[in-house]
């Protein structure tokens, strides 16, 4: 397939399950472009959540749509190919995907969840997984970062347990860390104060 002409985004999203599009969610909220490439296949869709504080069950295919929804209205593209491969080139990478087109990123965050990562022009440091089911983990420190200065691990590919609420927490922080190095200081997304009821 011939490949067309390449378009930039800040970061790319590899995987659009809890950890990808949270990470999505919070680059949004940052102002940070991001674009989520997923391919609908991610086991949460099969899930009933019942350890998301404050809600009593929550099937998992909700979750994505809210997510979905959330990052959709911030203008996050959501591409449904695969990618095939990553590159890095001058200034970031180049992720080259399976509709015959390519993307460059400055960042990139693999958050594919119990598959396979196989990047024929990525060398990565990865590890043998720590649950069953999963693959391989990508070898991260304690934020995210892997051994690829620029490109992130989130949620399941990182080693965290494969529930939403951990996968979400840990797309967000490597979001954080992503708009605190573009931000130059350590930046949080301050939940916003609750309205001051009207008297009774």
């Amino acid at each position: 397939m011939e490949e067309t002409m390449s378009r930039s985004v800040t970061v790319a999203i590899v995987g659009g399950g809890a950890a990808g599009l949270s990470a999505a969610l919070f680059l949004a909220r940052a102002g940070v472009s991001a674009e989520v490439f997923d391919q609908d296949r991610s086991i949460l869709k099969r899930a009933l959540l019942h350890n998301l504080p404050g809600i009593d069950a929550l099937e998992g295919r909700d979750l994505l749509a809210q997510l979905g929804t959330a990052i959709a209205k911030l203008d996050v593209a959501q591409t449904p190919h695969k990618v095939d491969d990553i590159a890095q080139v001058e200034g970031g990478f180049r992720l080259t995907i399976a509709d015959g087109s390519s993307v460059s990123a400055t960042y990139v965050v693999l958050s594919s969840g119990q598959g396979t990562l196989k990047f024929e022009s990525l060398e990565i440091d990865t590890v043998a997984a720590r649950q069953p089911f999963v693959k391989v983990n990508v070898t991260t420190d304690k934020w995210g970062a892997t051994s690829v200065s620029g490109i992130w691990a989130a949620g399941v590919v990182a080693g965290w347990p494969s529930q939403a609420v951990i996968c979400a927490g840990s797309g967000a922080n490597v979001a954080v860390e992503i708009v605190s190095l573009i931000k130059g200081e350590f930046w949080v997304d301050h939940d916003d104060a609750t309205p001051e009821k009207e008297p009774a």
